[in-house]
């Protein structure tokens, strides 16, 4: 190979370089508990950059539908996390929230390429297809063989651990439930409830033979879903307790919990096992790189030509769509990334010359869909989010209150973004979680959290 052909190859393989960009929530502690903000995390209702980013070229960004943290991997593999962390979920060997993106010491060797958050726990995805994972495991949702059991003491990782997969590509967290892609199979381990492991079961007993209350055994072992092991599996989302996957030969198949139709299948019914979405079957076709995306109750997927297809429960009130059907208000779009928080939406996409950042559902009430201070708090319909217009993303993530968005390095609209620096690295006046609302007097004299704007 010449000179110029192993620099192109190189090229190639590098991942483009990006600044991320950040909006909603920045109390990590309080969301889902409380709209009580302490008034140096504040709401913030249009993307900023992230002071503690400054310099860092970041080649992906990772959240999940139930996740009140983030990860995000730089340009050379080097693995950072950020968000809440009560249960150990950021891999930094403790329990304290972390304001700011910090190094995972825990994969210093490793050059991580992909990564999911679940509500307790994450998982990432190195260049070599090992897969590590951190936080709760009391379902086994590390997939690292065991859980331990200790009487009043919860199993959790607080730092980096190993899961028994290999030739892994791709992650993806469910509440407490991981997904592993390994050459096209799908392996799954963690909760087996509503049989979102894809199994066949939900491993349900009595609690007891005089009691009604029922137990789900956990599945610590990563085990292949063997309904789909003779397909070569191309894409895969997870929701809160469902899961989406886009095989090779076009078949769209969803599994687990079936509540408001977000399998897709005219029922409102569990799978316990991988069951092909008929409405995407027959004369529509799927490509092998469709974007596939999971929220807590909604469902979406692109088809040859970019249409995007929805289903499941998308807006606090109205008619569930109980199948796939072509989602009008993003017709004419091409969808180069789309997300899911818990009920609400974003995706980057283009039409022409035309490049929009487009945001919309539910906001839990932490300004994530980025309309501005005077903007709409949620939005029913897809609509731009006009800081963002014009600019190059690269990537959207969101979590349960936040969204990310990953902008193309030297893009202008991230150079225009305003800066958010949070008032310390760690948030040590969170209240401990069970121990009432009261928290900590932050300390005297204490840095203030700083943003140019909101």
């Amino acid at each position: 190979m010449s000179d110029t052909e192993e620099k192109k190859a190189q090229a190639e393989e590098a991942p483009e370089a990006g600044v991320l960009l950040a909006c909603g929530a920045t109390d990590w502690y309080s969301i889902g508990r409380t709209k009580e903000v302490r008034p140096e995390y504040p709401n913030l209702s249009v993307p900023h950059r992230l002071k503690a980013l400054e310099g860092i070229k970041v080649a992906f960004v990772a959240a999940g539908a139930s996740a009140c943290h983030t990860i995000i991997g730089d340009v050379n593999g080097v693995c950072y996390t950020w968000g809440r962390n009560e249960k150990g979920q950021l891999g930094l060997g403790d329990t304290t929230n972390r304001n700011n993106p910090t190094i995972v010491n825990g994969l210093r060797n490793k050059k991580v390429v992909a990564a999911s958050a679940g509500r307790n726990h994450s998982a990432v995805v190195t260049a070599t297809g090992e897969s590590y994972s951190f936080g709760l495991n009391s379902y086994g949702q590390l997939g690292t063989g065991s859980v331990k059991k200790a009487k009043g003491a919860e199993d959790m990782a607080l730092t980096p651990q190993l899961s028994l997969v290999s030739k892994c590509s791709r992650v993806g967290c469910g509440v407490d439930f991981t997904m592993w892609l390994c050459e096209g199979k799908l392996w799954s381990a963690g909760c087996p409830q509503y049989g979102q492991l894809g199994h066949g079961t939900d491993n349900s007993y009595n609690a007891a033979d005089s009691s009604v209350k029922m137990v789900f055994e956990p599945q610590p072992q990563p085990r292949i879903i063997a309904a789909l092991a003779e397909k070569t599996v191309t894409q895969v989302a997870v929701g809160y307790n469902h899961t989406i996957a886009v095989a090779s030969d076009g078949g769209v198949w969803t599994w687990g919990f079936g509540g408001y139709g977000r399998l897709g299948h005219k029922v409102q019914q569990d799978e316990f096992r991988p069951r092909l979405v008929e409405a995407l079957a027959g004369r529509i076709i799927v490509p092998p790189d469709a974007k596939v995306a999971a929220g807590q109750t909604s469902s979406f997927c692109t088809i040859v030509g970019g249409q995007l297809f929805a289903w499941g429960k998308l807006k606090p009130s109205g008619d569930n769509l109980m199948y796939p059907i072509p989602y009008h208000e993003l017709s004419g779009w091409n969808i180069h990334s789309m997300t899911c928080g818990s009920s609400t939406f974003a995706c980057a996409a283009s039409a022409g010359n035309e490049r929009s950042t487009i945001t919309w559902g539910h906001s839990n009430g932490y300004s994530e869909l980025g309309y501005g201070p005077a903007g709409k708090k949620s939005s029913a319909n897809p609509d731009k989010c006009m800081a963002l217009e014009g600019a190059q993303t690269l990537q959207v993530a969101m979590g349960f209150g936040h969204s990310l968005f990953l902008l193309k390095e030297g893009d202008p609209k991230a150079a225009a973004a305003p800066e958010w620096e949070a008032p310390s690295e760690r948030d040590d006046t969170a209240p401990v979680v069970g121990a009432g609302a009261k928290r900590k007097a932050a300390p005297s004299g204490g840095a203030k959290g700083k943003a140019k704007k909101k």
